[in-house]
């Protein structure tokens, strides 16, 4: 495990504009290292999120990975420097991946997740608007010790953050768009919890907010499921050591 280090946690709704979410996160890169963070980390899909006919939408705005939007966390990234870890949408030649990107504080890709398990549940069918990938995430070297990652759906399933750990993870990133519902704050802060103890290792949270959509929440956990920051509803961001 790495020295402890300061997390910044970035908590915001992401539009269909992309331009104005990548304004929102370089502000939030700013403020991240203002407050001493080492690393920033963003929710799932902060890059582009569509209000209605998602495929095509998530399909058009999708970008390669040495596109415009992951060149512009490069500069925040090596402008701030520090580490920006952010959800995207990756293009292919069909529906595109739902990705999430590291960015080292050179601004260097460091490495990419696909998500395998799509939330094709309560109602929703994640799977008609993105493709799922087919390999869990190599754990890498970061500031915060070796980084693991599973996306949202994925912390109902034990098992993936276990896989993590037993890759070699000393810390578990779940980027989200936890969805509103009926206890559905109470699952994503128990399961966050829950995969820190099970595994021995601290969690990171990043939830999207968007009244009546996400839930906001994010927190940390430490490995003890000691809570170590939390931010409730709203837009925000926590700096916490780890």
């Amino acid at each position: 495990m790495a020295c402890r280090m300061r997390a910044a946690v970035a908590q915001f709704g992401a539009s269909d504009d992309k331009k104005m979410n990548l304004c929102v996160i370089e502000h939030l890169a700013w403020c991240a290292a203002e407050g001493g963070a080492d690393m920033l980390f963003l929710p799932e899909y902060a890059m582009f999120r569509a209000e209605s006919d998602r495929a095509a939408q998530n399909t058009q705005a999708a970008e390669p990975l040495d596109g415009e939007f992951v060149s512009a966390l490069s500069e925040a990234a090596q402008g701030q420097g520090l580490w920006i870890c952010a959800g995207m949408y990756e293009k292919t030649d069909g529906l595109p991946y739902n990705t999430t990107v590291i960015l080292d504080d050179n601004g260097e890709l460091r490495g990419a997740y696909r998500k395998t398990r799509l939330y094709d549940a309560f109602g929703c069918r994640e799977s008609e608007e993105c493709r799922a990938g087919d390999e869990p995430f190599s754990p890498i070297d970061t500031p915060a010790g070796k980084l693991g990652i599973i996306t949202c759906f994925e912390l109902r399933f034990p098992e993936l953050a276990a896989a993590q750990k037993q890759a070699g993870a000393e810390v578990l990133y779940v980027p989200a768009g936890w969805a509103c519902g009926e206890n559905k704050a109470l699952h994503w802060r128990t399961l966050l919890c829950a995969r820190a103890i099970e595994n021995n290792i601290p969690v990171i949270g990043a939830d999207q907010y968007i009244p009546e959509q996400f839930i906001g929440s994010s927190a940390i956990y430490a490995a003890t499921g000691a809570e170590l920051a939390s931010l409730g509803a709203g837009e925000g961001l926590l700096i916490t050591e780890i």
